[in-house]
C-alpha cells in the first residue's frame, strides 16, 4: 500500500485535510477581496495595497507569544474550531461597515481580528499533525497536507478572483463566512473521530489526550519555548528557511500584484489565474517531493529550491513585461510555485521530527512570528522601493538577490560551513 493510500484510509487525517481546505480557501478568498478593495479606492497604489495587508501579519507580533503557550495547553482541535467560529462572525462585519461608512479605519480594526485568530488556528493546525499520523509517516503527511493546502488556494485565489470581478466585494465577503463555517464543521467532525477510535494511548499530548498539564507559570512556558528556538540547531535552520520563505513572498507579494494588474488591465481576475498557476506548481512538487527517497540533505533541498525560485521571479516579471504574454507568465509563475513548496514541506517535517507534541505549539507560534517579520519588512520595503524604481525593476532585483541567497546558501553547506548552525549531519 503507497503512503498516500494509506493517508486516505486514515479518517482523521481526511478530516483533518478536509478542514485545512475549507480554511485555506477562506484565507485566499479574503485576500483577493482586499486585493480588489484597493484596487476599487486607490488603484496602482502599491503602499496603500501593503498598508492594508500589513493588518494581517501585525497580530503575529502581540498575539502568536501568547497564543503558543496556551496551544499546547489546550485541546488543538478545539482552538480551530473556535478559532473558524470567530473568523467567520467577524468577517461578516466588513460588509456592514462598507455599506454604512466609506471609511477604512474600522476595517483595518476587523482584519486584524480576523487574523489574530489565525494566530491560533495556523500554530494549532500545523502541531497536530504527529497526532493523526504514525511517525514514519510525518513527511508524506506534510506532502499531502501541503498538496490540500495548495489546492485550496488555487480554487481561492482563481474562483476569487472572478467571484470578486462578478459578483462583487460584499457578497464574496458573505460567501467567505460561510466557508469558515464549513472549516469548524469539519474539525467538529475530526473531533468525533479521533473520540470513537480512541488511541488515547499512542501519544500522551496528543489533541484528545485527558492529561493535565503540570502547574507551571505562562512566563516559564514561554521561555522553555524561546529556548528550544534558539538552542537546538535543526530549529535555528528551520527559523533561517521560513524567514527566507517569507522574505521571498512579502518583497514580491504587493508588487506583482499591482505589476499584473498594470500589464494586463484587470483588477482581480488575471492575479487570481497566476496564483493558480504558482498552487499548481506547488501542487505537483509537494506530491513529487512526498515520494522521493530522503537520502538528499533536506538543507540542500531548501537552498536550490530558493535558488530556483529567485530565477523563476525574475524570469516572470521579464517575460511579463517583454511579451504581455499570459502563458509565459504562467508558465514562471507554475515554477515559482514549484520551487516554493520543498522549501515549507521540508520545514515543517523537521519541526515535527525534532520537537515534541507539548512543545509544537509555542515553536509554530515562534516561527510565524519570524515569518511575518520577514513578510512584513520586505513587503514595505518593496512597496516603497517601487514608488521611486518601478515595479518590474523591483522583482528583477528581488529574483536575483535570492537566487545569489540561495546558490551561496548551498555552496556553504557543500563546504561543510554550516554544520554548526544546522546540526544536520
Amino acid at each position: 500500500m503507497s503512503n498516500f493510500t494509506k493517508l486516505i484510509r486514515n479518517r482523521s487525517f481526511v478530516l483533518y485535510c478536509a478542514g485545512q481546505a475549507f480554511s485555506q480557501f477562506g484565507d485566499r478568498l479574503v485576500q483577493i477581496v482586499l486585493i480588489g478593495y484597493v484596487y476599487q479606492k486607490w488603484p496602482g497604489s502599491t503602499l496603500e495595497l501593503a498598508k492594508l495587508f500589513s493588518f494581517t501579519v501585525l497580530p503575529s507580533f502581540f498575539i502568536s507569544p501568547i497564543a503558543g503557550v496556551y496551544i499546547d495547553r489546550w485541546n488543538k482541535t478545539y482552538v480551530m474550531v473556535l478559532s473558524d467560529i470567530f473568523r467567520a462572525l467577524t468577517i461578516l462585519l466588513i460588509p456592514l461597515f462598507l455599506i454604512y461608512q466609506d471609511n477604512i479605519a474600522p476595517i483595518y480594526g476587523v482584519i486584524f481580528l480576523i487574523f489574530t485568530a489565525a494566530c491560533f488556528f495556523l500554530p494549532a493546525r500545523l502541531a497536530v499533525i504527529p497526532s493523526l499520523v504514525s511517525r514514519e509517516d510525518i513527511l508524506i503527511a506534510n506532502s499531502a497536507s501541503t498538496i490540500v493546502w495548495v489546492i485550496a488556494g488555487v480554487v481561492g485565489f482563481s474562483l476569487g478572483g472572478f467571484l470578486v470581478e462578478w459578483t462583487g466585494i460584499k457578497n464574496s465577503l458573505y460567501l467567505n463566512s460561510i466557508v469558515y463555517f464549513l472549516s469548524a464543521a469539519s474539525f467538529l467532525c475530526l473531533i468525533y473521530s479521533i473520540k470513537s477510535r480512541k488511541h488515547a494511548e499512542r501519544d500522551k499530548n496528543t489533541i484528545h489526550s485527558k492529561k493535565t498539564f503540570p502547574e507551571k507559570s505562562f512566563l516559564h512556558d514561554l521561555v522553555v519555548g524561546l529556548k528550544e528556538l534558539f538552542t537546538n540547531g535543526k530549529i535555528r535552520f528551520v527559523m533561517c528557511a521560513f524567514f527566507i520563505f517569507a522574505s521571498v513572498v512579502g518583497a514580491c507579494y504587493i508588487v506583482v500584484i499591482v505589476f499584473i494588474q498594470e500589464t494586463l488591465k484587470t483588477m482581480t481576475q488575471h492575479v487570481g489565474l497566476f496564483g493558480m498557476c504558482i498552487f499548481a506548481g506547488a501542487l505537483i512538487s509537494s506530491y513529487i517531493y512526498g515520494k522521493m527517497d530522503m537520502s538528499f540533505s533536506r538543507i540542500k533541498t531548501v537552498f536550490i529550491s530558493v535558488f530556483f525560485v529567485g530565477i523563476s521571479v525574475s524570469a516572470f516579471a521579464i517575460s511579463l513585461k517583454s511579451t504581455g504574454s499570459f502563458l509565459l507568465g504562467a508558465a514562471f509563475a507554475f515554477l515559482i510555485g514549484f520551487f516554493l513548496s520543498p522549501v515549507y514541506v521540508t520545514a515543517n517535517t523537521i519541526v515535527h521530527e525534532t520537537i515534541r507534541q507539548d512543545l509544537r505549539g509555542r515553536i509554530f507560534s515562534s516561527l510565524g512570528i519570524v515569518m511575518n517579520i520577514g513578510f512584513l519588512s520586505f513587503m514595505f520595503l518593496s512597496s516603497i522601493l517601487t514608488e521611486h524604481v518601478g515595479n518590474f525593476l523591483i522583482l528583477v532585483f528581488c529574483g536575483s538577490v535570492f537566487a545569489l541567497f540561495g546558490l551561496i546558501g548551498f555552496v556553504a553547506v557543500s563546504a561543510g560551513r554550516l554544520k554548526d548552525f544546522t546540526s544536520f549531519s
